[in-house]
């Protein structure tokens, strides 16, 4: 493939399969070559039905919620895939990009499922896309966090969360804070936009479509409930009362159980104002985990899935929460999409140099 502009390429150029594979079959690579490994996999097993489920409903559907994008080698005995789900209104996040060692592969698959979010979809259906890796992953790491410094800020966002596990038992009962204002945000909320755009910037508010008068995500749950499924969010910010300041806010998403194998699409996140000192982020944080406990009662995992900056994570870890892992979120804007594939499509074009000159020696 020679070519550097995705607009001069077809999807048949990338000779890649489309929901191809069986979600069966599909686990069972996952298993095989060791992304579902053994505590991962004793972590899904009570659910993987539910789970197998969720993902051939998606994948069924009309309206393409869900994407798995396989390439093989007969060969060399390879294999690639990548799974992107639409994740809300506007975006899509890739995930659970899997392969056995061949490196041509995964630049194929990511290269296709680019393309695709490019040229088969609108601005109006869609407008970014995102993906979470491991920092210690040191390809993911290359490729992904020198695709920010070329994107740039008003294109890209590249940001460290750390990801914890609350268990609702774990939430003291106690009654409610005298020191804090809860209040819900259910349509465009200037005040809360620009608590967020302080903490985090605002392609994450862009990407998140928190500007968004459907913020709720209600567009989405109308057509999950098509198929007996949801997807929706909640909003929650809280007011310090005597300051009368947003001190944080917490974003609760709800979707299918496992369509992240980290349980990502259901994450709620916790964004406290980073100049909180330690003492009220306790006091804080012990308000949102009795505000947000009600909207996981009906989780089968019995635990808030929290993602959050490091420091909330030292404070919540003292109220019991358990630290899982760190994660590297990578979001890039529609109007970054082209130079996002470019990126991707340099590695490829150095493996694909290396691949002829073995060929031919």
């Amino acid at each position: 493939m020679n070519h550097t502009k995705s607009k001069a390429l077809r999807f048949e150029d990338f000779d890649v399969a489309f929901n191809e594979e069986s979600v069966e079959n599909l686990f069972q690579y996952y298993e095989k070559i060791g992304f579902l490994y053994p505590e991962k996999k004793a972590l899904l097993a009570p659910h993987l039905t539910t789970i197998t489920k969720n993902w051939k409903t998606l994948l069924e559907g009309k309206e393409e919620f869900l994407w798995v994008l396989t390439k093989k080698e007969v060969i060399n005995n390879t294999f690639s895939s990548v799974s992107v789900w639409k994740q809300s209104n506007y975006g899509m996040q890739a995930q659970h990009l899997v392969s056995n060692g061949n490196p041509f592969l995964s630049l194929k698959v990511m290269l296709a499922s680019s393309y695709k979010a490019e040229h088969h979809f609108t601005k109006k259906e869609v407008n970014s896309s995102q993906n979470w890796f491991r920092p210690n992953n040191r390809y993911a790491y290359r490729v992904f966090a020198s695709m920010y410094e070329k994107l740039g800020p008003k294109k890209a966002n590249l940001r460290l969360f750390h990801y914890l596990t609350l268990p609702l038992q774990s939430i003291a009962v106690s009654p409610p804070s005298t020191d804090y204002e809860i209040e819900l945000v259910t349509g465009i909320d200037l005040e809360f936009i620009n608590f967020v755009r302080q903490q985090y910037g605002d392609v994450f508010v862009q990407a998140e479509e928190l500007n968004q008068s459907d913020i709720l995500l209600s567009k989405m749950h109308q057509k999950y409930q098509q198929y007996g499924l949801h997807r929706y969010r909640s909003v929650i910010k809280f007011r310090c009362k005597k300051s009368r300041k947003i001190v944080s806010s917490a974003i609760i998403n709800k979707a299918p159980l496992g369509i992240n194998f980290s349980f990502l699409e259901n994450r709620t996140f916790y964004i406290v104002d980073e100049g909180i000192k330690a003492k009220e982020r306790l006091a804080i944080l012990k308000a949102m985990n009795a505000v947000v406990k009600p909207y996981f009662q009906d989780f089968v995992l019995q635990f808030i899935p929290i993602v959050t900056d490091e420091i909330t994570s030292a404070s919540l870890e003292i109220l019991n929460a358990n630290f899982s892992r760190t994660y590297m979120q990578s979001i890039w804007m529609r109007s970054g999409f082209s130079m996002w594939f470019d990126h991707i499509h340099s590695f490829l074009q150095r493996i694909e140099g290396r691949r002829r000159v073995k060929q031919a020696s």
